[in-house]
């Protein structure tokens, strides 16, 4: 078993499923349900958060990182908060340490990136960011259908996200550069967005006024549509055919439509970093992914 400490006991960390972990949302309930990983402690320095997560998962929470290694000798740690340079320094020195998953937005500047992957490739520390979709085998196979043509060739993605691009809007951003080429340049208006690929452009709208949640998207290809709501997730397929009032025009029939969610969401991030680990499998969102991402995002700055 993979042992992993938490850095960051927040609503992600911890506080989204702490009524029922069986749920498996937050890192703390997912790892703890994992087979193949152990939960040795947490590093969170509110006390009311501490001692209900020490109440429920029966293992120590420590105020820092550095009280956090004599006791726990994580080989993973969970950064639901952002390392600096000053922790990615510190920890690199502890030789139990194998892999560093980080929640996003892991906005930083590009030299501080490239130092902090510079020492974790010098000590041999794999890391990846919490993208789940760039995990789960459902949006993987999509993203290769989309490549392989499905609605053809691709011009116009339009995605609809509230609260941050940061937050929710980056997801998809990633989800695209699954199939997109040669990002080359974004503009700006306001909470809206434009990025400009090879083939096609990407559409950003910030839903401002919604109080609910409303993650869509919309792909378009010269040969059809898809679909992708949030909920619940799923994956509606549209193919062009011709009109059957309109001989010489052509519309849009339902290809098909499945099921995108994940009932463990975490489940395939974790299975990833066991195979890393174990097996020296490859990293589905590996430090190459990682400046690519962090390229695209500074320009949208």
């Amino acid at each position: 078993m993979i042992k992993t400490l938490i850095v960051g006991l927040g609503n992600i960390g911890f506080k989204f499923d702490q009524d029922n972990i069986a749920k498996k949302i937050t890192h703390s309930s997912a790892i703890y349900n994992h087979k193949k990983f152990l939960l040795v402690g947490g590093v969170e320095k509110k006390k009311n958060i501490s001692s209900k997560f020490k109440k429920i998962y029966k293992i120590p929470v420590f105020k820092s990182l550095k009280n956090s290694f004599k006791f726990t000798k994580p080989e993973l740690i969970v950064f639901t908060n952002q390392p600096g340079l000053k922790d990615i320094n510190y920890l690199s020195k502890n030789k139990n340490i194998k892999f560093l998953l980080i929640e996003k937005p892991f906005f930083k500047k590009k030299n501080e990136i490239k130092k902090i992957l510079k020492i974790l490739k010098q000590n041999q520390i794999s890391i990846t960011l919490n993208f789940q979709r760039n995990f789960s085998k459902k949006y993987i196979k999509l993203g290769n259908q989309i490549k392989l043509g499905i609605v053809g060739k691709t011009f116009k993605t339009f995605c609809f996200y509230n609260k941050s691009f940061i937050d929710n809007g980056s997801h998809f951003l990633n989800f695209i550069n699954m199939y997109s080429k040669n990002f080359k340049k974004v503009f700006k208006n306001s909470d809206n967005l434009q990025f400009k690929y090879q083939n096609g452009d990407a559409f950003f709208f910030k839903i401002a006024d919604s109080n609910y949640n409303n993650n869509n998207i919309i792909i378009f290809g010269d040969k059809g549509k898809i679909e992708i709501s949030s909920r619940p997730e799923k994956c509606t397929i549209f193919i062009k055919v011709r009109d059957p009032f309109y001989k010489n025009l052509f519309t849009l029939k339902k290809l098909k439509s499945y099921d995108l969610h994940e009932n463990e969401p975490q489940k395939p991030v974790l299975d990833n970093i066991y195979e890393v680990i174990k097996f020296n499998k490859k990293n589905l969102f590996n430090e190459t992914k990682i400046i690519k991402y962090l390229s695209i995002m500074e320009k949208t700055k």
